[in-house]
């Protein structure tokens, strides 16, 4: 039933996507009234008929106050943060309904016992455990009620369109970490020592003697200084390749150790150039987003 249902970005509940069920309790109170009917039949007590069909009454009132719980629910999904495998993505999930009447909702996974309490519209963050890399769409949801009366459960499952992207887990390379001090390859340029003659300007007591222009003074009979800057040290540049690993490692090992690289050369402030099969990135320092993205994503599609 759930693969039939499409995915949408924002779905408001109907009578075609609410469910109804008596509770545990319901389904007992309906077989007293049974038991208290055939009672009534057989010994022909007219307060048993009106008791038995003022329990069914009930049980017909608290099926339309269930509906009512959830027709009219407005619900979609935002954009979630890129996580790392093995950690909890949170999907943001906007709730609205139309009346002010109170309602008490629960919203949760599919296939998962429970969920989450609400009784008033606004966002809630909903956790989901991560399980391996790749673009992760968004699981089935369930939300349902069984307010006020607690004798009829109303319930709707949801398919909505949003996913996340989970990096491959980091763990260490203890190659990398043995000859840097925060891991990583990286070749870096070394700074010209020295500083590098700018232009001339005015000469000012307090730049000294030593930076007068003596030639420019001989031509021009004015005092002129000169103006130094500080050459700019180049940055370094923190060098991922695939092929750096032995052939007979797993893909998910290296890739691993790639993302734990990775991570280390943005904190460093490092550029990075990320080489892997048929694939070539070329990252500015502090920018690694890119790069995690396609180390999540080599070679899988979705992970659901």
């Amino acid at each position: 039933m759930l693969l039939r249902l499409p995915r949408q970005q924002q779905l408001v509940l109907g009578q075609s996507r609410i469910y109804l069920l008596p509770t545990p309790f319901g389904w007992g109170l309906l077989l007293v009234a049974w038991a208290v009917w055939i009672g009534a039949l057989n010994y022909a007590v007219s307060l048993a008929y009106v008791l038995s069909f003022w329990i069914v009454s009930l049980v017909l009132i608290a099926v339309v106050l269930a509906y009512r719980q959830l027709a009219g629910l407005a619900i979609r999904c935002g954009a979630a943060d890129d996580v790392v495998a093995g950690s909890h993505a949170l999907f943001p999930l906007q709730l609205q309904w139309p009346e002010e009447e109170p309602r008490l909702l629960h919203l949760g996974w599919h296939d998962e016992a429970g969920g989450m309490a609400l009784d008033r519209p606004g966002e809630v963050l909903l956790p989901r455990l991560t399980l391996q890399r790749g673009q992760m769409t968004i699981p089935p949801l369930r939300v349902y009620s069984e307010s006020p009366l607690g004798l009829v459960r109303a319930f709707a499952y949801l398919r909505l369109q949003a996913q996340v992207c989970v990096y491959p887990q980091p763990c260490a390379d203890e190659r990398a970490a043995a000859s840097l001090p925060d891991g990583g390859q990286s070749r870096e340029a070394q700074p010209v020592p020295g500083e590098l003659f700018s232009h001339l300007v005015a000469w000012q007591p307090e730049l000294g003697a030593r930076r007068i222009a003596w030639k420019a003074y001989a031509r021009r009979g004015v005092l002129l200084a000169r103006r130094f800057e500080e050459p700019q040290a180049a940055r370094s540049t923190c060098l991922l390749e695939w092929s750096a690993y032995p052939a007979q490692m797993a893909a998910e090992a290296r890739l691993s150790r790639l993302c734990w690289q990775l991570l280390a050369a943005g904190r460093r402030g490092e550029d990075v150039v990320l080489r892997l099969p048929q694939q070539e990135l070329r990252l500015t320092a502090g920018e690694v987003r890119p790069g995690l993205r396609a180390l999540a994503g080599f070679g899988v599609r979705d992970a659901q």
